[in-house]
């Protein structure tokens, strides 16, 4: 099953790269972007493809595939090719969400008391599947974000010993996001696009809700995902606190200033978000046993890190 993930990555790869400028959904390059040629989007197809099939072998409930394969089809029509607006991508990324939680919920047979966390809940979906299409933005990145990712949720799981076909389709997920690599690093032949951004973020957020059997666990898997956070929010603050809007595209994330202001190659700086992803997922998966505060105590000092280098970074470049 992981051999046919990743064959089917590399495929959803490939097509797009012969099809996306025939169907509209290249990435004609402007000031705001990271790269100076036109490249072919939707490269995600086959990370969805691989995420739908697995999930039907492995009889993975509806309320989770489904609304994640909605989104991701939506995100194509109307984020790459640019036929709906923020406000409306917004909806129905707001919709899916509620379809996904109130399927959950109904499944759990939780009290109807605890309906209320719907809008919460949806506010983390949707906001996690944002950050990760505002952190897609240089080669490797979010392909490698989902490789690790997803291998993270996986291993924590397995030695919790609690679900193996969540283990399965998280495995299924990173191989494929590795299927995809193979064309978007080091130098991109392909992007994701917003069908395979968005769909990314979605499903890892819709996992944590998932598998979090308690809110330690909710918190340690949250930190798998830890530098997209860092940096989105990080940038966010900087951003208010010059008055940008932040509906503007831009490119102010820390990983955009290496790249463009700083000079590094896209595929190191997408190796070291990898690596760092990775040891702070791993620090908490090894602190859990302590406690919720020393999870949080954790993140504190990581974040402390991440904002001293990012403040060292925006000096040295004046931004």
């Amino acid at each position: 099953m992981y051999l046919f993930a990743f064959l089917v990555g590399v495929i959803g790869a490939y097509l797009a790269i012969q099809f996306a400028d025939r169907i509209g959904i290249s990435d004609i390059p402007n000031h705001r972007s990271s790269h100076e040629k036109i490249i072919p989007r939707g490269g995600g197809v086959g990370i969805l493809a691989s995420f739908v099939l697995g999930s039907l072998v492995l009889s993975v409930p509806v309320g989770l595939w489904l609304p994640s394969l909605i989104i991701a089809l939506i995100s194509l029509w109307g984020g790459d090719k640019h036929l709906l607006s923020a406000q409306e991508r917004l909806f129905v990324q707001f919709a899916c969400s509620m379809a996904f939680v109130v399927s959950f919920l109904y499944s759990k047979q939780i009290a109807l008391g605890a309906y209320f966390l719907c809008v919460p809940i949806s506010i983390f979906i949707v906001g996690t599947s944002n950050f990760y299409n505002f952190m897609d933005g240089i080669d490797g990145i979010a392909g490698i974000t989902g490789v690790v990712g997803f291998s993270l949720i996986s291993f924590y799981v397995g030695i919790s010993g609690t679900n193996d076909v969540y283990v399965t389709l998280c495995l299924v997920l990173a191989f494929s996001c590795l299927g995809f690599l193979c064309f978007n690093i080091p130098r991109a032949k392909v992007f994701l696009g917003d069908i395979g951004s968005i769909m990314l973020g979605f499903v890892f957020a819709c996992l944590v809700i998932v598998l979090s059997e308690n809110i330690i666990g909710f918190v340690v898997m949250v930190g798998f995902l830890a530098p997209f956070y860092l940096d989105e929010l990080f940038t966010m603050i900087v951003r208010i606190k010059h008055g940008d809007s932040l509906i503007v595209a831009h490119r102010k994330h820390i990983y955009q200033l290496l790249v463009n202001e700083v000079g590094i190659k896209h595929w190191k700086v997408s190796l070291a978000y990898g690596f760092t992803q990775a040891i702070i997922g791993l620090s908490t998966i090894f602190v859990k046993h302590r406690g919720i505060y020393f999870i949080l105590l954790t993140y504190l000092i990581y974040s402390l890190i991440f904002a001293w280098v990012s403040i060292i970074i925006r000096k040295k470049v004046s931004i």
